[in-house]
């Protein structure tokens, strides 16, 4: 909601009925593909989804993996400490 002159300013009722339609089929499309967006990934920590509804332009999913780097030795996985590289056993998640 806009303020505008002191007055509160709604949405424009046919912009929310396709936002509302558009966030619905997002919901679907996320629903159909949840098995590939969480992923199978050694040390991932985590997943962030993010909806953009922009006017004039195609709606958009951006799915964002967060996962920590696995040592090239296979100990561990990497950190940094001090500024010195090493591999870090305990990570496990």
């Amino acid at each position: 909601m806009c303020i505008s002159g002191g007055k509160a300013m709604k949405t424009n009722p046919k912009t929310q009925e396709t936002w509302v339609e558009a966030i619905k089929s997002c919901g679907q499309s996320l629903i159909d593909n949840a098995e590939e967006i969480a992923g199978d990934y050694e040390f991932e920590t985590g997943v962030d989804i993010t909806i953009s509804l922009k006017p004039q332009q195609s709606v958009e999913i951006k799915v964002a993996t967060t996962y920590l780097p696995k040592a090239r030795d296979g100990s561990g996985v990497v950190a940094l400490t001090d500024n010195q590289l090493f591999a870090e056993q305990k990570a496990v998640i």
